[in-house]
């Protein structure tokens, strides 16, 4: 095993030696003028890196034991993350996967004990409830669809892990956020959402532009990019983009599929709940008298408003022969639309061969009030969870793991992924690579795509997408027609949440 890391290590080291050497060109003077004086070496010398605070720890060879989900019908899937092939095979995401793995081995004396878990996304709780119902010790952490996982917290089948001491969700490998949003009520922690769980940020809903059409119209491939990094990509301007753009390009007087269009989709349902999330819509408060929804106000008689603006203009076209996502990114790679919808970042991998420039821009905010992108996370987003009937002796060997595990692959996994699958260079300065760090700081609020089934989904189809769908823009009417039941779900599960925590859950 050392050997192998070392190895693995030391090509990683070779990396950068060979492409500064290409970068030079022969006879030039790279120094920049004089040699560094002795004082700045012996200072870069003194530089050292703090000490690991893992260091000491040694499990023994203790196996740490993961359920991961090889499902394959979920658009994207964590276990290539997770577990990657079991060996290196010369794909650079899938060797640093396992580089990464040896190295956490060695350095907290464990060993690595993966189960595959093929739950079809709509029986994942009732499996796992079955586990936890038969007192199973069988895993130490379980990686699944948070929608599903959100039964089994409500239900009390897993473990709190809101007073762990290990765990620091601060750091930037966690979605610390993510996670507070998703407490019912203060004190219980039970998603785990951190750059180990990649599909976090592989299922993250993202837009993608095409470059080329943009430099045709606005002089510059960087027009929405510009726009995002000064604050002020909204749905108005985004619509604007959609009508000025379109061309009815076969002449016949009516803008149909084959003509250029502004923005594409599949539906005004799965597509526009990112767009939805992307307003910053804030669904639930919560107090020390429990937890109640707050989205009855003006901002979303706006959001509804500008929603149908969005979805029902002349530059937007929601209905597509192939109604997939694989014939969507087919309309985007025909150059039939500037802006392509219901996709997600990992999808950008599926975008290797288009001859364009394609952009990365989040789903637009409201208006320039909204402090914030938002990203949406899809309801079948892969996240980790322990269940219940773990014994608590076993809390601190996999807050241990789960806390290295994070952070190695925030250091060497997400950078490979970022420049060798999704061909962004990360460096300082590139617009891709400061964008996709702009979508993963941008993934802070999940509540009502993990928790809308379970609330009978109140939260997206009844309040905004059935209205949307049907051209219609009275919010108070329809939230009038769902408000008893909703708030008679919402504290039937809080009541759980709370009953959870009574019991030590």
């Amino acid at each position: 095993m050392k050997k192998n890391l070392a190895f693995l290590l030391a090509l990683l080291m070779l990396v950068p030696t060979f492409a500064s050497c290409s970068e030079q060109t022969s006879g030039e003077d790279t120094t920049g003028g004089e040699a560094p004086t002795a004082g700045a070496e012996e200072a870069e010398t003194e530089e050292t890196e703090a000490p690991d605070p893992f260091a000491d720890v040694d499990f023994g060879g203790r196996d740490f034991r993961i359920l991961t989900s090889i499902y394959v019908n979920d658009s994207t899937n964590a276990d290539k993350f997770i577990r990657g092939t079991g060996e290196t095979n010369g794909e650079i995401v899938n060797d640093a996967v396992y580089a990464r793995n040896l190295f956490v081995s060695e350095l907290l004396g464990i060993n690595f004990a993966f189960t595959e878990s093929d739950y079809g996304f709509a029986d994942v709780a009732t499996n796992l409830k079955n586990l936890a119902l038969a007192g199973a010790d069988e895993y130490d952490i379980i990686a699944n669809d948070i929608y599903q996982l959100a039964i089994l917290a409500s239900d009390g089948y897993l473990r709190n892990i809101y007073n762990s001491t290990v765990l620091d969700i601060t750091q930037p490998y966690w979605y610390g956020d993510a996670m507070r949003d998703l407490q019912f009520i203060e004190g219980g922690m039970y998603m785990l959402l951190g750059d180990y769980f990649t599909d976090c940020l592989a299922s993250a809903h993202t837009l993608f532009a095409n470059e080329s059409i943009l430099n045709d119209n606005y002089g510059s491939t960087e027009y929405i990019n510009e726009m995002v990094f000064n604050g002020n990509w909204t749905i108005d301007n985004m619509v604007s983009i959609c009508e000025t753009v379109a061309r009815d390009t076969n002449g016949d007087g009516q803008m149909t599929e084959g003509d250029l269009f502004g923005y594409t989709c599949i539906g005004t349902w799965g597509s526009a709940i990112p767009a939805l999330i992307g307003t910053g819509v804030q669904y639930v408060e919560r107090t020390d008298e429990g937890i109640s929804y707050c989205y009855n106000n003006e901002r979303s008689v706006k959001i509804l408003e500008q929603l149908n603006k969005m979805y029902w203009n002349n530059g937007t076209l929601t209905s597509i022969a192939d109604f997939t996502s694989a014939g969507l990114r087919q309309v985007f790679a025909n150059g039939q639309t500037v802006i392509m919808g219901y996709n997600r970042l990992g999808d950008l991998e599926n975008l290797r061969d288009i001859e364009f420039g394609v952009g990365i821009i989040p789903y637009p905010k409201l208006d320039e009030t909204q402090e914030n992108y938002v990203i949406s996370l899809h309801d079948t987003t892969e996240v980790g969870v322990i269940l219940s009937t773990l014994p608590p002796s076993s809390d601190e060997f996999v807050h241990t793991c789960l806390e290295v595990l994070c952070r190695e692959t925030n250091k060497q996994v997400i950078p490979q992924w970022y420049e060798n699958a999704l061909k962004v260079k990360y460096v300082d300065g590139q617009d891709d690579a400061k964008m996709i760090d702009l979508i993963h700081d941008s993934i802070t609020s999940p509540f009502a795509v993990t928790y809308n089934t379970l609330l009978g989904n109140y939260m997206l189809a009844t309040a905004f997408l059935t209205p949307l769908g049907s051209q219609q823009t009275d919010f108070a009417s329809n939230y009038k027609k769902i408000e008893k039941g909703a708030n008679k779900m919402l504290g039937r599960v809080y009541e759980s949440f709370a009953n959870n925590l009574l019991n030590g859950n």
